[in-house]
């Protein structure tokens, strides 16, 4: 995953430069802002490779954790692995995004949708790659839930 950290960093770099030069006006910022990283739902928490990939990358993007395929999962199985999942994170130091609340000048709506979100979010991949890296091409074949 070297190649992964160096792309990021590059990003970075780039970003930083362009800032810093006399033409600001019209910088693209191509950083990398989020990883979405799959973890199996086969194995009975995370991998050595996921704790080290994680570890190299929270400091630099925001991580979102999410199980892979939670369908193929019981209500009961996927708690008790997210549960693992997230205890593991915690014991390894890892930093992963957490969903802010809602401000409480928001309208009921928003707070509700974002109460929903933090509970029980899912979202639909194509298994045909799915890859723990950071880019993902989103189709309706598989449901996935986000620790």
């Amino acid at each position: 995953f070297s190649t992964i950290i160096a792309y990021i960093d590059d990003q970075f770099e780039r970003y930083l430069h362009d800032e810093s030069g006399l033409n600001r006006r019209h910088i693209v910022d191509n950083r990398v802002h989020c990883c979405f990283y799959f973890i199996s739902p086969l194995g009975h928490g995370l991998k050595p490779l996921d704790v080290q990939f994680m570890k190299a990358i929270h400091n630099k993007v925001n991580v979102v954790p999410v199980i892979a395929k939670a369908d193929t999962l019981t209500l009961r199985e996927r708690e008790r692995l997210k549960r693992r999942i997230l205890d593991e994170i915690d014991e390894h130091g890892i930093k992963i995004y957490h969903l802010p609340d809602a401000e409480s000048d928001e309208d009921e709506d928003f707070k509700e949708q974002t109460r929903i979100l933090k509970v029980s979010f899912s979202i639909l991949y194509n298994t045909a790659f799915s890859t723990n890296f950071l880019i993902f091409y989103f189709s309706s074949s598989t449901v996935t839930s986000v620790i």
